[in-house]
């Protein structure tokens, strides 16, 4: 089963990881996809499963995201999303049949 890390939309996570570097190397430029660098190289570095996606928020239509991750990053049910947010602690749930059926039934 696949994990769907839901993050916050691309600009929090570009201030972010702005913010930390700043602090850690006062003077040093980052490159403007410092987050996407970033991730990469956790990913690589880390070993990460094949089957771990990290997805900004802003990168699905306002409303449930279920349908979306289904629709467009291929969720299936049993797969687990991990919903992060800055404001509050993260949030974990399932792809349900139904979320994927409601898919089916929309196209």
């Amino acid at each position: 089963m696949a994990t769907f890390y839901l993050l916050p939309p691309r600009e929090c996570l570009e201030r972010a990881v702005s913010d930390l570097f700043t602090k850690l190397l006062p003077g040093l430029p980052l490159p403007a996809d410092a987050w996407d660098a970033l991730a990469g190289q956790l990913a690589s570095a880390t070993g990460w499963a094949e089957d771990v996606f990290l997805v900004p928020r802003d990168e699905l239509p306002d409303g449930d995201p279920a349908p979306a991750l289904v629709e467009g990053f291929g969720a299936d049910p049993g797969d687990q999303v991990v919903d992060v947010s800055l404001a509050r602690p993260a949030r974990t749930w399932v792809v349900t049949p139904a979320d994927v059926s409601g898919v089916a039934h929309a196209r």
